[in-house]
């Protein structure tokens, strides 16, 4: 079960929830406030490196892990 951030859009309550399946259609309140106007935070936690990372950086200067650097 995915945990997905949101945010409340009518008291700006920041909270969890705990989603049964990405593709449910669960209707989410906010535990502050009880409005369902919320909206869901990307959250950074689960994303690794990209294009533009310091992993790319560094096989772009030619350092290599697998050697030791470079």
């Amino acid at each position: 079960m995915p945990l997905y951030e949101y945010v409340c859009s009518e008291c700006g309550a920041f909270f969890e929830h705990w989603v049964r399946s990405a593709s449910a259609k669960e209707e989410v309140v906010c535990p502050q406030c009880r409005s369902h106007a919320v909206d869901k935070k990307f959250s950074t936690f689960g994303v690794k490196g990209g294009a533009g990372g310091a992993g790319a950086a560094s096989l772009a200067s030619g350092d290599n892990c697998s050697t030791g650097g470079g």
